[in-house]
């Protein structure tokens, strides 16, 4: 079923009450200076462009100044802003193009603006728009994103998006929504945490009412009651769903959360949480799972930390009470644990919705009579040797699997003669925490030529509730 466009009209009408202030963020006083700022904008922040550009035209106030300029002079001025080498030599190539071509001055003709160094289409339109009040409708970073989530453009590229809003808008407002979009981007609509509770485009947007996945995340977001008036739907649901900022130490459960569709709730992850993979660009690190960086976690003001008693320390709980920040710590020993901890993270989070289904999935898995299976070592570790024994989760995903754990509970270090003496029929060697490859299975397989070796998928193994599924499908194949 197609998703409905919202309405043009109904829609800016709601960011002119918004962002009645909206305007371009560049500050400039003429054409060049226009030009020059946006330029330099490519990759970098506003903020940090209009601190660098005073002393920039103080030094060179006009395309004359420019077009004699030392590129190394340019470099230094310009470099906090990034890519500061090619900025300089195009700023420069502006410079005396502008002079040969335009007798210093900027050129309003759309087609003479675009064939400038460093000027293309995008660069051109906000010069226009700006500097000369040409309609046109420049599409960056946060346009791109938030015409996507509006479902205005399904588009792949932001030339083909400003296609579709040129299309859709009325020409005499492209300046002013250009301008509304960008504020509507970065003070609500975040690339990484956008503020649906806030939104005033709410009941129009595909994305914030669940309809259709994320184009920019990913993921689908929570579908508000509809019930409710428009402007209380979020707010509602940030109150009675539970945390909306969550820190996660536990990198099976940072991709659960995604799972279930809370990655706007997410605002911070250790540096082992890597899945899925396009957050390692959108959520900060804290630091690791043993050692996460307390302070950083106190900054980004979470309303719940989650914790896995086996992988992070009692410090790390007792550091947080300290600090006054909630935390929630998961126990997971067994499988039996995953479909418990499944039902208290719903609670938790205000989604036993997400969480019974699951629980209730994987309960049925386990049931039936297991036959026994292979005696079954699985390494975790080597240099030294490292196994999880029968007492831990991995241990419990073989027995469930139908195979038998041998070695010590826990996680012993073993000798080559302790590995000797465990005598076992089936090695199985997971490709996390330690990175076991094709050579350490032929090395084990030649040492222990009665017992198959195999090389297995680290990530479904160990990665309980966000793979515990996985991980027992593995398991039986071996079987």
């Amino acid at each position: 079923m197609r998703t409905p466009k919202p309405d043009p009209g109904e829609l800016q009408r709601r960011l002119r009450a918004a962002y009645p202030d909206a305007q371009c963020a560049l500050d400039h006083q003429d054409p060049f200076q226009l030009v020059v700022a946006t330029i330099l904008s490519a990759q970098c922040t506003d903020a940090r462009v209009n601190l660098t550009t005073p002393a920039l035209f103080a030094r060179f106030p006009d395309a004359a100044a420019l077009a004699g300029a030392r590129q190394e002079e340019v470099e230094a001025l310009v470099k906090s802003t990034g890519f500061f080498r090619n900025k300089a030599r195009n700023l420069i190539g502006l410079g005396q193009a502008l002079v040969a071509r335009h007798g210093g001055q900027v050129p309003s003709d759309p087609a003479a603006l675009a064939a400038l160094p460093g000027v293309g289409q995008k660069t051109a339109n906000v010069v226009l728009a700006n500097a000369f009040g040409v309609p046109a409708l420049a599409v960056d970073t946060h346009i791109f994103r938030v015409a996507r989530r509006l479902g205005l453009s399904k588009a792949p590229t932001p030339e083909k998006v400003e296609a579709d809003l040129c299309r859709a808008f009325p020409r005499a407002d492209w300046i002013e929504l250009h301008h509304q979009l960008i504020f509507h981007g970065r003070r609500t609509c975040d690339a990484r945490r956008p503020d649906c509770a806030a939104c005033p485009l709410l009941d129009l947007c595909p994305t914030g009412l669940g309809k259709m996945k994320d184009p920019h995340l990913g993921v689908r977001f929570e579908a508000p009651s509809q019930d409710l008036p428009a402007s209380a739907l979020n707010r509602r649901q940030a109150s009675a769903q539970g945390p909306q900022r969550i820190v996660s130490l536990v990198p099976s459960v940072t991709e659960l959360l995604v799972q279930w569709g809370f990655a706007a709730r997410l605002v911070g992850r250790t540096r082992y949480c890597i899945e899925p993979r396009w957050i390692r660009n959108t959520v900060p690190t804290v630091g690791g799972t043993k050692d996460p960086d307390l302070a950083r976690i106190r900054d980004l003001a979470p309303d719940l930390v989650i914790l896995e008693q086996d992988e992070n320390p009692k410090a790390v709980a007792e550091a947080l009470t300290a600090l006054g920040i909630p935390w929630l710590a998961l126990e997971i020993r067994t499988v039996q644990d995953c479909a418990r901890g499944l039902r208290l993270l719903g609670e938790r989070l205000g989604a036993p919705e997400a969480a019974e289904p699951r629980a209730v999935a994987l309960e049925t898995a386990l049931k039936g009579r297991r036959r026994k299976g292979p005696r079954a070592l699985a390494l975790i570790w080597k240099a030294p040797w490292m196994s999880a024994g029968p007492d831990t989760y991995l241990g419990d995903l073989l027995r469930q699997g139908g195979l038998t754990p041998i070695g010590p509970d826990r996680y012993p270090v073993l000798s080559d003669a302790d590995l000797g003496d465990l005598a076992p029929k089936m090695i199985l060697l997971p490709t996390e925490p330690y990175r076991f490859n094709r050579r350490h299975q032929a090395e084990l397989q030649k040492r222990f030529p009665e017992a198959t070796v195999h090389l297995v998928d680290g990530q479904a193994l160990t990665w309980y509730l966000s793979r515990t599924e996985a991980g027992l499908d593995l398991v039986r194949s071996l079987r």
